[in-house]
This record gives C-alpha cells, structure tokens and sequence, in this order.
C-alpha cells in the first residue's frame, strides 16, 4: 500500500534483498528490528506481571450493556467494522466477478491456467492445492510445539533465577510474533542454506517457516487455560504418589486439549495466509496462493488483476472457513487472549 514514500523496515528488508541482493543492509535493518523487538517484549512482560500483582487473583463480576455510557463505543466500533473490514471484502468479491465492466466468471475460470505474462508456471488452482497442503504440515508442527511450549511457560518455579528464566523464555518464543515475518524468512535463507542443513530446495522449509510464525499465536491460546490450573491439584496428585507424567496426563493435557481446536485453526489460518516468510522461501514450482496474488497483483495487465481479486477472494473464503470450525469447536471458557 505504501510504495516507496511509506516503507517500513519490512518493506526494506524484502526490497533490498529480492530486488537489490543487497544482503548486508538486509541483514543490519533486520537486526535493528530484532532489538527494537526485544526490547518491547521485555517491557511489555514487565507491565503484565505488575498489571497481574496489582489485579491479584480479585474476579470481575458480568458485564452488562449500558446504554449512556457504552452507545459511543458501539457506534465507533460498527463503523471501523463496516467501513475498514466489511467494506473492502465486499468490493474485492464484488470486483472479482467483473471483467471489462461486465460480469463474468471470467477472472476465477482464468484461474485454471498460468495465465499470459504473469510470470508463473503453475495455475492458481494449483497454488491453493499447494497453500493447503503446506498448512496442514505447518499446523502439526505450529500445534505441537507450541503445546510444549505453553506447558513449559505455564509452570510457576519459586526460585528467582527460575522466573527470570522463564521470563526469558516466554520473551524468546513470543519474538515471531513482534518480529516480521519477512525477517525470519529471511534468516532462514542465509542460515539453511549450506550442509548439514542445506534446505533450500527442500519442500520441509516453507513449512518449518509458517510453523515458526505461527507458534506464538497458538502459545497464547493454550497458555491461559494452564496457567489457570490451581496448583493445589498437581500438588494434591502428587502427595498421592501419581509420578510426574501421571499428574501431566490426568491433570495438565485434559485443560491443554479443551483449546486445541482455537490454536488449531489459528495456526492453520495463518500458515494459509502466510506471505512475508514464504516470498523468500517459495519456489515457483510450489508456489503458496499468497505468493501468487503477490505475483499477479506486480504484473500488468487486466487478466493478471482479475484473477489476483478472483484468487484474494479464494483465500478469504479458506480462512473464514477454517476460522469458523475453529470457533465452533472453541468450549466456551477458552479465550483467545
């Protein structure tokens, strides 16, 4: 959206390195990100765990609508709803039938093939083949290590060196999230590209990438239903003699599978939508839906326009599907926070 008048660290991260080669620079505005980064989880973990010590474990009673005092909130609210969100979706699905000023389906059937000038080899159809398999992969390795994850940083050590480990842990697996996506794609490309670990033509890595990227949001939907755990039954459990993994699967996995279906479908979404990461890491080949709206979208040309909205809206749809199940499947005492 912003060209070059507006760009970002990310946008400069990406140009400097796909257009320009340009590594070095690349590599010193991605560390500056890193630190900037770094510095905010640090300050932001800070705020939380005082936040929490002044909240104390007080619990805030139902909250109910108030006309005079919630009306102006709810309007705003509608309004960022219709004009930001709702708006564009429907001017993108609107947009993706017409072709020339008249409607058609036109754009989604040209989906079928490459397309004339727009620099790919396979179809669109077949990017979404390959998006979907690519997240099913990345959801199994995103789910599974981010449930170890949310059991280590669930545990509460009484020791000062235990919490300040811990914290530093909790920081280090959350920095994908404040992080670019861009930026730990392209760590990924200057750091596996050589043996033993040389991935670079490997179908593991786009994958392994979405996986790193969506971690952290599945982390933060299994965190707060363990940290909820009243430790008295782990220690209650264990004053009976059940050893460490009897407490683990009679006590902590049953909480930890009641948000396995909201941290499913955000890691699948993600990994479906993911396009920072897998622009540098994608083959044309095995290109990603997202990657292929990024290339229609650069190349001129009312086809290649057309079947970037008729593609985009293909992404939507897949993501409010897989949301919707995942919500479904939600119990209602797991949030999202």
């Amino acid at each position: 959206l912003g060209g070059t008048q507006y760009s970002t660290l990310e946008t400069e991260i990406y140009t400097q390195t796909v257009e320009f080669l340009d590594l070095p620079t690349a590599s010193s505005l991605a560390v500056v990100q890193l630190t900037v980064t770094g510095l905010c989880l640090f300050l932001s973990g800070r705020a939380q765990r005082r936040l929490q010590r002044s909240l104390g474990s007080a619990s805030p009673g139902p909250l109910r609508f108030r006309g005079r005092r919630d009306g102006l909130p709810v309007v705003v609210t509608a309004l960022v709803v219709v004009v930001l969100l709702l708006a564009p979706v429907v001017t993108l699905v609107e947009r993706s039938f017409q072709r020339d000023g008249v409607w058609s389906m036109a754009n989604y059937r040209a989906l079928m093939s490459p397309g004339d000038g727009s620099g790919m080899v396979i179809s669109v159809w077949q990017t979404l083949i390959n998006s979907l398999t690519t997240a099913v992969w990345a959801t199994l390795l995103a789910v599974g290590l981010g449930a170890v994850v949310a059991l280590l940083l669930s545990r509460r050590p009484t020791g000062r060196w235990g919490r300040a480990g811990l914290s530093i842990g909790d920081a280090a697996f959350m920095l994908p999230l404040g992080v670019s996506a861009v930026t730990v794609g392209f760590g990924f490309l200057i750091t596996l590209d050589r043996p033993p670990l040389d991935l670079r033509t490997s179908p593991v890595l786009v994958p392994i990438a979405q996986a790193m990227v969506a971690i952290p949001l599945v982390t933060r939907v299994l965190l707060p239903p363990l940290r909820g755990i009243d430790p008295r039954q782990q220690e209650a459990a264990a004053a009976l003699g059940a050893p460490p993994w009897r407490v683990l699967g009679t006590i902590d996995l049953p909480v930890l599978a009641r948000g396995l279906g909201l941290a499913i479908g955000f890691a699948f979404s993600t990994s479906l939508g993911e396009f920072g990461a897998t622009s540098f890491l994608s083959r044309p080949d095995r290109m990603t839906l997202p990657v292929a709206i990024g290339r229609l979208i650069s190349r001129p040309g009312a086809e290649n326009y057309g079947m970037a909205m008729a593609a985009s809206v293909l992404l939507a749809g897949m993501t409010v599907v897989v949301m919707g199940i995942a919500e479904r499947l939600r119990p209602p005492e797991v949030t999202s926070c």
